[in-house]
């Protein structure tokens, strides 16, 4: 994550978006560590580690030790050399106790992710939403505070051949959480945005090479075409054709076909066909086993202008790209993971409408990297159906500029030092009037910026939408400056 237009937003997985910043950050979030923490002491010493000892690595990651995945191993593994487990109880010039106390949240966080999985565990199937919602509002007002306890009563509802038990938790029912119906937010035509409910075609920048080959294949027959339309061959399931550039030409080879074009290459998927970049390697740090090279739409392999670049891009209606976005995993409270959805889906359009793409040379839109949006296609779709769901409950709301002419460029990052800062302040820049304006974010857990701290704090959305019941309405207007909402399709 190491370039100068960069930063980190994550809660359960790593998210990022970018306009201008200008620092490195970690490659996963202070929260993916958190939750690294149980996998990786075992992984290092072969058993599972006590809550004290859970507490001291986290306290570690949560109050800034600790900001990546390599140091949390190598400091594990020179722990373990040392013939011991923890370390000193002074961390980052706190005691373990009260350094402990400011993971708390985290660890809040990632019960209330748990409770999905452990409810398949314990009751053999998915929950449905109401069932969710009961256990996690458990969880939030702090009835249910460690794994353990989770699962145990799991297991003793069961016991009651139920699933649930009283609507009354912390003194409240569990459905009294105020929420924003996306019914309420009124619809209006974007010049730019064509109105299809599936949302505009976006084309996202996925790999590039110097020339070399790429390699695509599919799930289902799939088409190889010069240029837009011109249909050069029908490629069966599974079959890998290669497009590499040389001499002023795309060169295409496999499958029993060989062409040479001057045109662009477009692998269009039929009957529902899923695309894999066979060359592509994006491996999951989450999912072992799991590589992130599938995708919804079309693959189009184009060297860019001017530059001896050749992309592999994917062109498919936002809707489906914001299924396998991967700025989380689409746990935590529902308001926040629409904010997040909503700010995604326009940060999408406010580059192909208003700045006509982050590259001039590209014909893209935005890129899968944290530069932009991180975006990890079709299998991460799978593994993440509540984050599709949520997303859906908000199809084609954007968030606008006071004109209400166009999207605004509705930037995001991890976590804040208290406050979120001005584009003026951290760029330079008197562009973005809603940008301008810097808020109070309490919620935050670091004392410094885990991103650039400009616009929406993750984790300060995340906070609002649990301790306050924020509405993703109340979470984008009040990091937003003199924005609204509107249904665009």
């Amino acid at each position: 994550m190491t370039t100068k237009h960069i930063f980190t937003i994550a809660l359960g997985i790593t998210a990022s978006v970018a306009l201008f910043a200008n620092s490195a950050h970690a490659a996963i979030s202070q929260q993916q560590l958190i939750t690294n923490v149980l996998p990786d002491f075992v992984s290092v010493f072969g058993n599972n580690p006590t809550d004290t000892e859970k507490n001291w690595w986290r306290a570690r990651v949560s109050c800034g030790e600790i900001t990546s995945e390599e140091k949390l191993l190598s400091s594990m593994q020179y722990t373990k050399s040392l013939k011991t487990r923890i370390g000193s109880p002074n961390i980052c010039g706190k005691t373990t106790s009260t350094a402990a106390a400011t993971v708390s949240s985290a660890v809040k966080q990632q019960l209330i992710i748990n409770v999905l999985p452990d409810f398949i565990k314990i009751f053999g199937n998915n929950p449905t939403e109401a069932e969710k919602a009961w256990w996690r509002a458990r969880i939030s007002c702090g009835e249910i505070t460690s794994e353990e306890k989770l699962l145990s009563s799991m297991q003793y509802t069961k016991l009651q051949k139920k699933r649930i038990g009283s609507p009354y938790i912390c003194g409240k029912t569990a459905n009294s959480t105020k929420t924003t119906s996306s019914t309420s937010i009124p619809k209006k035509a974007i010049d730019g945005i064509d109105g299809n409910p599936a949302g505009d075609t976006v084309r996202i920048g996925i790999t590039n090479t110097n020339g070399s080959a790429i390699t695509v294949t599919a799930n289902n027959n799939f088409q190889i075409r010069e240029g837009a339309d011109k249909v050069l061959a029908t490629i069966k399931a599974g079959q890998n054709v290669a497009v590499s550039w040389s001499g002023g030409k795309y060169h295409v080879r496999g499958a029993g076909k060989s062409f040479d074009t001057a045109n662009k290459i477009r692998f269009v998927p039929l009957n529902g066909a899923i695309m894999e970049i066979v060359s592509y390697s994006d491996p999951s740090v989450t999912y072992k086993g799991k590589n992130y090279n599938r995708f919804r739409g079309v693959i189009e392999i184009r060297k860019c202008d001017n530059c001896n670049q050749l992309w592999a891009i994917n062109e498919l209606r936002t809707e489906l790209y914001l299924r396998g976005l991967g700025e989380t995993s689409g746990e935590g409270p529902e308001q926040y993971v629409e904010a997040l959805g909503i700010a995604a889906r326009t940060y999408v359009l406010y580059h192909k409408i208003v700045t006509g793409g982050r590259s001039l040379y590209n014909d893209f839109d935005i890129t899968n990297t944290p530069n932009d949006q991180i975006y990890r296609g079709y299998e991460y779709e799978i593994i993440t159906p509540r984050m599709s769901n949520l997303f859906n409950k908000v199809r084609g709301i954007i968030v606008v500029n006071k004109e209400q002419t166009q999207p605004i460029a509705s930037i995001y990052f991890s976590d804040s030092d208290g406050r979120t800062h001005t584009a003026k302040e951290e760029w330079g820049t008197d562009r973005f009037p809603y940008l301008q304006r810097s808020v109070a974010d309490p919620y935050h857990v670091t004392t410094h910026c885990n991103g650039h701290c400009v616009g929406m704090s993750a984790q300060g959305a995340y906070g609002f939408a649990k301790a306050k019941n924020w509405t993703f309405k109340q979470i984008l207007t009040y990091y937003f400056y003199g924005v609204a909402l509107v249904k665009a399709y």
